[in-house]
């Protein structure tokens, strides 16, 4: 009874401290995710001890034995604490968060649920939940760090009137400077044609907005560029 009292009160007060608080709300999930997974664990093991207590067990030999035991298996349980040690500059380098769209290794994409000592969980978009190992983690990549360019690649046949290609897709710019002005951080503009190969000549169009935009804002600029380029009787370019 005790320790459920505890967690309830321990759960409170951790997220009463992070209502007070100014951090960032991702940061502040993440961090309060990880004190009360530390503070579960740590009353987990005084209530273990306090009953082994009542039942009159000297708690000397048993924490004695503990600690040797604790030895033998560290050395068995090396991957436990890089996870551990791992877990933890990931927090304070702050290479993902809670609520946050990461890559793992260059494998798994998707949303952060939990941060955890030894394991972090990801949701992917089709709802799949992978649970990783901290020290399994060697490369993230993070989309809601500060910005992000959404970059297009519009394909148009080699028969096509490229100046009235580029004149159209300035005119997409010029739509999504207009229609996402708040999101975007730097005007959307034509890069020029950046290839050519054998399905046509291709054009590039990138703008730099908010992270949390990012997907919309590159959906809206390739529909645009189709409406577009069709009203100008200019095909997208195929095999």
């Amino acid at each position: 009874l005790l320790t459920w009292l505890g967690l309830k009160l321990c759960d409170r007060i951790v997220d009463k401290m992070f209502m007070l608080s100014k951090l960032e709300s991702n940061k502040a999930n993440t961090l309060r995710k990880l004190i009360k997974s530390i503070l579960h664990y740590t009353i987990y093991f005084i209530s273990l001890l306090t009953i082994l207590a009542k039942f009159g067990i000297n708690l000397g030999p048993v924490l004695a034995g503990a600690g040797i035991l604790g030895l033998a298996i560290g050395f068995g349980a090396q991957s436990f604490v890089k996870d551990v040690i791992t877990g933890f500059f990931i927090i304070f380098e702050r290479q993902l968060e809670v609520g946050d769209v990461v890559e793992i290794n260059g494998q798994i994409k998707g949303t952060v649920e939990e941060v955890g000592l030894r394991v972090t969980k990801i949701r992917e978009y089709n709802q799949r939940l992978h649970y990783l190992p901290n020290g399994t983690i060697t490369q993230v990549t993070n989309y809601n760090r500060d910005k992000m360019r959404a970059i297009v690649h519009i394909n148009v046949p080699y028969e096509s009137n490229l100046d009235i290609c580029n004149q159209a897709l300035e005119e997409v710019c010029e739509k999504m400077k207009e229609k996402y002005e708040e999101i975007l951080i730097e005007d959307p503009e034509v890069v020029g044609i950046t290839n050519i190969d054998p399905n046509g000549v291709q054009f590039t169009i990138t703008a730099v907005c908010k992270p949390s935009e990012f997907w919309g804002l590159e959906r809206e600029m390739r529909k645009q560029s189709v409406i577009t380029l069709n009203r100008y009787g200019i095909p997208i370019a195929y095999p």
